[in-house]
């Protein structure tokens, strides 16, 4: 955590012991590298560019600063298309018998691969970017999506998801009970 007071940066060390959730090797390095090679396998990828913030780094003291913009990855204007479509191709992958080194949009688009998968059915429920995700990368690898907004949910945004060829509805409910609709919906009719 940094503070900034008075024009000097105080650094604050994290303290927290170390977590014992064996989830978080997900974020490993290695990881992280897998799905950067499955992303940069996509025909329409580039490199994300890094906008710089010359007056923000001048006002903090630093050499630089500079923030990656999101907002043009695979020309969604979103900045979760990535979690999901990484989820969505090692589930792919798993049931085509793939090591995560082998998956590549190419490898999951062969028609051996569509052969064998058929067509799939990712449920989601989101309020905006991680379903346009979803349905982006659903839409990409040729499967289906399927999207359950909560109530509230902005109009544009149910509209920017069925743009991506999900089938989407903002629901009455709440987020936590959308998402145990689109759990249950998923087990219902065997979707993932």
């Amino acid at each position: 955590m940094v503070r900034i007071m008075r024009d000097t940066i105080k650094w604050v060390a994290n303290r927290m012991p170390k977590s014992d959730d064996r989830q978080l090797s997900i974020m490993s390095l290695g990881n992280v590298a897998k799905a950067r090679f499955f992303h940069s396998s996509f025909p329409q990828y580039s490199i994300t560019p890094l906008a710089r913030l010359d007056g923000m780094a001048k006002y903090l003291g630093l050499g630089g600063l500079f923030v990656k913009d999101e907002s043009y990855r695979f020309g969604l204007n979103a900045f979760k298309a990535l979690g999901g479509s990484y989820a969505m191709a090692r589930h792919l992958g798993e049931q085509l018998g793939l090591s995560q080194d082998q998956l590549t949009f190419e490898a999951l688009g062969t028609p051996e691969a569509r052969e064998k998968l058929g067509e799939r059915t990712f449920v989601t429920a989101t309020d905006g970017n991680h379903g346009r995700g979803v349905a982006w990368a659903a839409r990409q690898l040729g499967h289906r999506a399927v999207v359950y907004m909560p109530k509230g949910s902005a109009r544009e945004r149910l509209e920017n998801i069925r743009a991506q060829g999900a089938q989407a509805e903002i629901t009455d409910l709440n987020y936590d009970d959308a998402v145990r609709l689109a759990d249950r919906m998923g087990r219902e009719h065997g979707w993932t």
